[in-house]
């Protein structure tokens, strides 16, 4: 080839690259910014204000309870959702949940001058770690009950492992590993260990949500360490489509003791708190309990699967419940398509 022809060659590829560079600094001029790493983990949640009954919004009873407040909470965060036990610091501004996409949630709740729940904000989420401080794979991450052990400790439950882990304040990690009881085998596959609430005395109750064979009962358990106690919590058949089951989702203690336990049923959808007494607890039979109140449609509901008690300055019981909508990255919801919602409810319960 001539030198001419190379030297034309060579200068039409260099004038080419000049302008690829010009084209790519262009766009990048264009582009939006990257956005920062979010290492804090802080998510934009908007929480609209909701009636316990839409069709009459000045209705707040409910049997024994006073309905103070509710709210529903969402995000355009993906790995928000699927919200599935609550705690709330002694004061009921400090909320802490779990998701079973594997992740804390931790957020500060607004309260008007009556106390009533009117708006939540500081919102993060933490990706909940295994012991060597790595997250969850997606086969481990199915968190599902969470118990506060005093301030410095988080325990969290995951049912598709059947597995206990502690973590620090705010979910840090690493999360270790607790002991379980023998027998949690005993549970399906998708019906592990659902429900973890504190006895108040250095014991819990573990719950799962169903067997692996048909069943009118669910194992459980009350104990700590490696001494368990086991027991069986009766499933409630009323209504069910193809015999469906309330089945329990979570629990907290009353002050008296007593022990107020959250059941879902779906299909048809609908949740019911019982009350089961300190005597039974203390005893060796059925976990049984009596009903206290239903949360079902036409009213605000959804698939209840946490809830938490305190008593306030007021000398109140309050209830708090909490629904997963099943909405967070794993289950691949499109957000418009999902019918459920992330709901914060906020009762008082009468004697």
């Amino acid at each position: 080839m001539p030198s001419s022809d190379r030297r034309r060659r060579s200068e039409w590829w260099g004038a080419a690259f000049s302008m690829l560079a010009v084209l790519l600094a262009v766009t990048a001029l264009r582009a939006p910014a990257a956005a920062p790493e979010n290492t804090a983990g802080a998510i934009e949640v908007e929480a609209s204000r909701v009636p316990l009954d839409p069709a009459d919004p000045n209705r707040k009873t409910l049997g024994p309870l006073r309905y103070l407040g509710g709210l529903w909470l969402r995000s355009e965060e993906p790995r928000f959702g699927g919200l599935s036990d609550l705690r709330l610091s002694r004061d009921g501004r400090e909320l802490a949940a779990i998701s079973d996409c594997g992740h804390g949630f931790t957020a500060h709740l607004h309260y008007d001058v009556d106390g009533q729940l009117v708006g939540l904000g500081d919102a993060r989420l933490v990706p909940l770690t295994d012991s060597g401080g790595l997250p969850l794979t997606r086969d481990a991450s199915d968190a599902e009950s969470l118990m506060a052990v005093g301030a410095e400790e988080l325990d969290v439950g995951f049912e598709g492992t059947n597995s206990i882990r502690a973590y620090g304040p705010d979910f840090a990690g690493p999360g270790r590993l607790l002991g379980v009881p023998d027998g949690l085998d005993q549970c399906g596959s998708n019906t592990g260990l659902e429900l973890m609430a504190d006895m108040g005395d250095g014991r819990r109750l573990l719950v799962c949500e169903g067997r692996r064979h048909a069943s009118i009962t669910t194992p459980a358990w009350i104990g700590s360490g490696d001494s368990w106690q086991p027991r069986e919590y009766p499933l409630k058949f009323d209504g069910g489509v193809a015999g469906e089951p309330f089945r329990p989702t979570g629990a907290a203690r009353l002050p008296n003791g007593d022990m107020l336990t959250l059941e879902r049923r779906f299909p048809p959808l609908s949740g019911r708190l019982v009350r089961i007494p300190r005597a039974t607890l203390e005893g060796t039979g059925l976990l049984q309990g009596s009903e206290v109140a239903r949360i079902e449609p036409p009213l605000t509901a959804d698939n209840f699967e946490g809830v938490e008690v305190l008593r306030d300055a007021r000398g109140r019981t309050l209830v708090y419940l909490i629904s997963d909508d099943n909405g967070c990255e794993k289950n691949q919801i499109p957000r418009k398509l999902n019918p459920q919602r992330t709901l914060l409810l906020q009762f008082a319960l009468g004697d």
